[in-house]
């Protein structure tokens, strides 16, 4: 197989010399100001650029890139936090991290990809099996790195990532390099399962998680991926977690089901999650039930209830394709935005804050600040305008206007009401995608046209938090709920519920989502207080 990777040109007569000598290249990195990682990436990008852009044999650039690869590490993990856990639009600060680690990690897979390419054009090549595997390994690493940096940040993965990724799986699978076991730093591993954690991400489909969630799916990837397989074209019963790969495209996977009359035989290989999905299924059982065995594999943080949430998540993407429900049309005109529960109680409630209720708690303390406005939740709050791109019967693509100042995250509570429009919808911000000169995309999903301002409290807590109730819907056979911030979900809890002064008791009965920044769940209606 004839590799065609994306590479730099490199110079015949370069104006300095590359620095290949590992024991100089240790000095170098020793002497870089590590406390600032964004002031040593570019030192070490010149650095690297200097090396990938210079004919080098293949062995004496394998080893300067192994030097520079641990400093590369230890750089980007500290970039890290300033862009994996920032809102959107992302600030110049974050921006500016993330390019900074990318540019490494992209840098560094040039690196392996010219030392591949000069092993394959040696007609003597004295590597041996385990040292070629070795170098795809770490190339297919520095793209999953990059990748998943693109994930945190919303942007698409490039083509040639993607195209890169795919041939260099095909060349190990024809050298038969895929499954032979290379010694990362943490234990062992092959391209093969290197290469199907990349392919879970994907179909994982990150521009419609948080940022939490994304870092929680990678830990996931990474412990089970071994669940997956790869095989070529064939007779399949069921399609469902079944997804086409074309080794000579620039795309992720692809569902079989819906593609099937597409298949090439030649480059189109099959990629099957369906023994995984039953394994998240079975973890999922597990959290539920509080029966998680030693042995599960589950990671610590899965004792966290949205972890469950989770696990749904990527059972319906690695069991089934998820299918669209109604068609989308094109839209012009702008829609006013809100962003949180408080927010959107703010605005239904014809722009007034959440006033506690007069009357005294179970305990007898009284409220000391009853008839007052809340002290927490922000008045004179201004909506956001946005502009819409499409609408469909279940949600709406939104694109920030260049004046706007807000800033979102996956899985928010909004708040929204077009032009012309009475009253204020509630929906969900399901996806983000950012795109060239600063354009940032949001999918919301409609969750009610209609919702009432009110307050709520457990019985035994003195305050009362801004909520919203949700109108049941029989058509949709969607019952009533109410949506709050996080933490005052849980079965059978006796909560108060102030509707202008007037008291009810309600019990929660079922948890319908629940995201990092709000909860929604039905309830059953008790007596008047």
């Amino acid at each position: 197989m004839v590799l065609n990777l994306n590479v730099p040109a490199l110079e015949d007569k370069p104006l300095i010399n590359a620095e290949t000598r590992p024991q100089k290249i240790s000095e170098f990195l020793a002497a870089l100001p590590l406390s600032n990682p964004i002031e040593s990436a570019p030192l070490l990008l010149d650095e690297m650029e200097i090396l990938n852009r210079q004919r080098i044999s293949s062995e004496s650039r394998f080893k300067a890139l192994e030097v520079y690869r641990s400093a590369i590490i230890n750089i980007t993990d500290e970039l890290r936090p300033e862009y994996s856990l920032a809102p959107l639009p992302l600030s110049r600060t974050a921006k500016g991290h993330a390019a900074a680690a990318e540019s490494l990690w992209m840098e560094l897979g040039y690196g392996y990809k010219l030392a591949l390419l000069d092993q394959q054009t040696q007609l003597f090549n004295l590597n041996s099996s385990k040292a070629k595997a070795l170098t795809v390994y770490r190339a297919i690493e520095a793209l999953r790195q990059a990748s998943m940096i693109y994930y945190q940040t919303y942007f698409n993965v490039p083509g040639s990532v993607w195209r890169d990724l795919h041939q260099l799986y095909f060349y190990a699978a024809q050298q038969s390099l895929h499954d032979i076991e290379v010694a990362p730093e943490s234990k062992s591993s092959t391209i093969n399962l290197l290469y199907k954690q990349a392919l879970l991400m994907a179909l994982a489909d990150p521009q419609h998680l948080s940022q939490q969630e994304i870092a929680q799916v990678e830990e996931y990837v990474i412990r089970h991926a071994k669940h997956t397989r790869i095989q070529g074209l064939g007779m399949l019963d069921n399609p469902a977690g079944i997804f086409l790969i074309s080794l000579n495209s620039d795309k992720p996977p692809i569902p079989f089901a819906k593609n099937d009359k597409l298949a090439d035989n030649e480059n189109d290989i099959l990629f099957i999650t369906m023994d995984l999905a039953r394994l998240a299924h079975k973890h999922l059982q597990m959290l539920q039930s509080g029966n998680v065995s030693k042995t599960s594999g589950l990671h610590e943080n899965a004792k966290d209830p949205r972890y469950q949430d989770m696990l749904t998540y990527l059972i319906k993407h690695w069991g089934a394709s998820p299918k669209r429900i109604y068609n989308r049309s094109r839209r012009r005109n702008i829609t006013s935005l809100g962003i949180g529960v408080k927010t959107a109680h703010y605005f239904i409630n014809h722009q007034k804050p959440y006033v506690q209720p007069k009357i005294a708690d179970d305990a007898g303390l009284g409220l000391a600040d009853a008839g007052n406005p809340d002290p927490q939740q922000e008045t004179g709050i201004d909506p956001s305008l946005w502009e819409v791109v499409n609408i469909s019967a279940g949600g709406t693509a939104l694109r920030k206007l260049p004046n706007s100042t807000a800033n979102v995250r996956i899985g928010e509570l909004l708040s929204m009401k077009s032009d012309g429009e009475r009253s204020w919808s509630v929906a969900v911000l399901r996806w983000a995608n950012n795109g060239g000169h600063d354009q940032l995309d949001i999918g919301t999903q409609l969750i009610a046209p209609t919702a009432k301002a009110a307050g709520a409290r457990a019985t035994n807590q003195p305050r009362f938090e801004p909520v919203l109730l949700l109108p049941a819907m029989p058509k949709l056979r969607q019952a009533a709920s109410i949506v709050s911030e996080c933490g005052m979900f849980s079965p059978a809890r006796i909560l108060e519920i102030d509707e202008n002064g007037s008291i009810s008791r309600v019990m929660v009965t079922k948890l319908v989502e629940r995201t990092g920044s709000f909860e929604r769940f039905q309830y059953s209606q008790l007596y008047e207080v």
